[in-house]
């Protein structure tokens, strides 16, 4: 996707969970519930662009980052079927030559020779919380958790 495609998708996401949140908001008022609302959304937001929107129109959430090695990172990427982004070749990436370069010489290449840099993961500059993507999804589960009751307080 291009940049602008990007953005586009990045605000309907938000008008998405936007809507999800005040209808939530509307179900638990109607049924009497005093309990605060949270919401949890599960993205990979490895553009700062992404970033930027979502931190525009949510400013109180709170950024929790599943982290992995590059190497690790690498094999996940590996096994996936399908999907627009399959990291870096390696004839990309041992050719010496710049990734720009390559593109222009193989326009028409299949995704799976393209460069895909643009999707290197950039480093979170802002407050987050970090966490091991190599845990256990139950373990790192449990410390959203406790990051959301700590959120919300005592209720």
């Amino acid at each position: 996707p291009t940049l602008e495609q990007r953005n586009e998708f990045a605000l309907s996401c938000c008008d998405h969970v936007e809507q999800r949140l005040l209808q939530s908001e509307k179900e638990k008022q109607q049924a009497n519930d005093p309990r605060l609302l949270a919401g949890v959304v599960s993205f990979s937001f490895v553009n700062t662009d992404l970033r930027d929107i979502f931190r525009s129109r949510f400013p109180l959430a709170t950024w929790v980052l599943v982290d992995t090695a590059d190497e690790e990172a690498k094999l996940r990427i590996e096994q996936r079927e399908g999907h627009f982004y399959q990291g870096k070749t390696d004839a990309l990436l041992s050719s010496g030559e710049s990734t720009e370069a390559k593109k222009e010489e193989t326009p028409d290449s299949p995704d799976s020779e393209k460069d895909n840099s643009e999707w290197d993961f950039a480093p979170v500059t802002f407050h987050h919380v970090l966490l091991n993507g190599n845990d256990p999804i139950e373990k790192n589960a449990e410390k959203v958790a406790e990051i959301l009751t700590q959120a919300l307080g005592p209720n």
